[in-house]
Formats: structure tokens, sequence, C-alpha cells
């Protein structure tokens, strides 16, 4: 049973699923933010128990109390793409590519309503923003949009095999490169595929790569594989916990890559 409380909130139209955490109720304490993609469904416990687990965390002093945003997308195959590219699945039909116009909202207007409305430590640094598949991807796209806003990303099994994507990355800076960030993927992924999807795990270690090119610190990086994973929204609940104990936790000296390639 989860000790801090789950509420539905709205904002221009969107479905948002917010937790506050325990202490939340009973203070006047500000928190630290994490965005999630695809409306929560990393922490929601109608999908996993990773709430719960992180809520263990925070118990044991291992991560800091925070709150949760989860932000419904209104198409997620238009708004967690950089670009419009043909689409791999849907003949004739495109990816809307409408990635930069999503994260202007996330940094300019929902941050802004999310900051009045509760109890939040506004600072970049206390600020993250994380997904999965199209979710990862976007997450690390708005990092270069929004890197004066958000200092904390994660990218679980970010779909890096989208076309354009690494190419954008070697050409790109931060504004401001004092990020953290968490990247993973799972050693199957894009195994049973013969489309672009196919090059999941060596395009994700070629984005790995060139971030380590591009941030301040190496030590502000981690990059995971996940013996055995597959894309599967169980495979990134299940790694969200420690995702977000690296990305937050008090205790930032375990950068070390699980997996050296």
């Amino acid at each position: 049973m989860l000790s801090g409380t789950l509420i539905k909130d709205t904002f221009s139209g969107r479905e948002l699923l917010i937790y506050l955490p325990p202490s939340y109720q009973t203070g006047a304490k500000r928190y630290p933010v994490l965005y999630v993609h695809d409306r929560g469904d990393l922490f929601d416990p109608a999908y996993s128990g990773s709430l719960s687990a992180i809520e263990k965390l925070c118990s044991n002093h291992e991560l800091p109390e925070l709150l949760f945003v989860g932000v419904a997308a209104e198409n997620r195959e238009s708004e967690y793409t950089p670009f419009s590219e043909p689409h791999l699945i849907k003949p004739g039909q495109t990816y809307g590519g409408k990635g930069a116009l999503y994260a202007a909202f996330l940094a300019h207007e929902l941050k802004a309503y999310i900051d009045r409305s509760y109890r939040t430590d506004p600072r970049r640094e206390s600020t993250g923003m994380i997904g999965k598949s199209f979710g990862g991807l976007i997450s690390i796209y708005t990092a270069y949009l929004a890197s004066e806003t958000f200092g904390k990303i994660g990218s679980l099994s970010g779909s890096f095999w989208f076309s354009g994507m690494i190419e954008f990355m070697r050409f790109q800076t931060f504004e401001n490169a004092n990020l953290r960030i968490y990247m993973d993927v799972g050693s199957t992924e894009g195994t049973d595929r013969s489309n672009l999807q196919k090059e999941m795990i060596p395009r994700t270690k070629e984005a790995f790569r060139i971030l380590t090119e591009s941030m301040m610190s190496r030590e502000d990086l981690k990059f995971v594989i996940d013996e055995g994973g597959a894309h599967r929204l169980e495979r990134f609940a299940k790694r969200f916990p420690e995702a977000v104990k690296w990305l937050f936790g008090p205790c930032h000296n375990n950068a070390q890559n699980d997996r050296s390639f």
C-alpha cells in the first residue's frame, strides 16, 4: 500500500497523474520534480510496483522524496518524434515530428503550471524528465532544446533507431552541459526486427558515445544494459526505481557503466 498520494489533474486538455510523497501533506517543504511521459505509466500502480519500490528507497534514505508528474500525450508518435519521417509500419504515413513544440510546452507552460500549483523546487538541478521507448527519445531531444530547464534526464530503451536522431546529436551541443543523464537498453531489443528497429542496441550505444563527448563530466552519465531485457513495459518499470535513484539520489559516486562496449 502506498504511503504517498496519487491525484489526477489536467492542464491544457492533457491528463496528468501526480504523485505527492508521504510528507507532502504535513509540512511546507518543496520537492524535486520528475516529469514522466506517457501519463506516468512507469510509476502508475496500475501497471507495476515501481512506485512502492521508490517509496522504500525513500524510507531507507537512498533517495529523497520527490514529486512525479505523469504527462499524457496527445499523439505520442507525433509529439515524441523530433522530425517528420516515414512511418516504419504504416505505409504512406509519417511520424509527426512535433518534438520541438512538445519540448517547449513542457519547459515553458506545463512546468510553470506545476510550479505554481504544487510545492516544487523549481531549480533546474531539481527538475528532471524521463520516459521509455519514444518517451526516452524525446527526453534526450528535449535535453538539447531545454537544458536550461531540465537538469536530469532519463531514457529507458530510447528509440534511437529513429532516422536522423544520431546525426542530429553529432552536430548539437547543450546550452547547459551540466546535466545528469541515465540511459539503458535491453540486450534482446531489436533482435527480432528486420526494419530500422534492428539497430536499437548499436544506435543506443552510439548515442551514449556522443553524449560522453558533449557532457562536462563523464561521472554524470550512466549506461545500463538489461541482460535478457525485451522492449516491454514491465522491464522498463522494473528498471525505473534504480534510474530515479541514480538521477536524484544523495550519492552520485556510482557512475560506472554496468557493462563496457
